[in-house]
């Protein structure tokens, strides 16, 4: 009768501790979800600059310079649009699986492409139309936002990864089938 006690008790904690590690495992997967909708409030921002810029130039003729540097055959323009367009459905997939590798992967491909066209289009002599200063600091200031954010969202995601990484948790990690994620760069 002892040892049958002995093991009902046992069992009890076996299922408590499973039911404690698994919550926590889905608290902190949830948690980096959660950073992630922050991070994407501030990354949101950088198609609306896009907007206003490509808005301005259209609509201020002042703006427009007169070198022009026709190296690429893409009109700087639309290769801005086309980034900012692909950093939002690079945002959208990452808003569905925030923790899969491909998804931060072409998030961090998309802002890359971004930051490249906004800097070939504000260089004076990459192009004809001037950015008006203060979207050119509306930009520089959300370079300045976003970095905590992204630490923020990398802080999640090395605490999950070494939850389901951490040996007893790390059994019901690959049974419930939780994978490491990957932190942004």
């Amino acid at each position: 009768m002892l040892k049958s006690g002995w093991f009902w008790l046992l069992l009890a904690l076996a299922v408590f501790w499973s039911l404690g590690a698994y919550n926590r495992l889905v608290r902190l997967r949830s948690a980096v979800g959660q950073q992630f909708m922050s991070l994407e409030s501030v990354l949101l921002q950088y198609q609306e600059v896009v907007q206003q810029a490509v808005t301005s130039a259209s609509t201020s003729p002042q703006l427009w310079g007169n070198s022009y540097s026709a190296e690429s055959d893409v009109d700087p323009w639309t290769r801005l649009q086309i980034c900012a367009g692909l950093l939002t459905v690079a945002m959208a997939r990452m808003q569905t699986h925030p923790l899969e590798p491909d998804s931060s992967q072409s998030l961090q491909d998309a802002g890359a492409a971004l930051h490249q066209a906004w800097a070939s289009l504000i260089h004076p002599d990459a192009f004809y139309v001037n950015v008006p200063e203060p979207l050119q600091q509306r930009w520089w200031g959300l370079d300045l936002l976003v970095q905590p954010e992204v630490q923020r969202f990398n802080a999640c995601i090395n605490e999950y990864n070494q939850a389901i990484g951490q040996y007893p948790a790390a059994l019901l990690a690959k049974l419930f089938q939780f994978h490491p994620a990957r932190p942004l760069a």
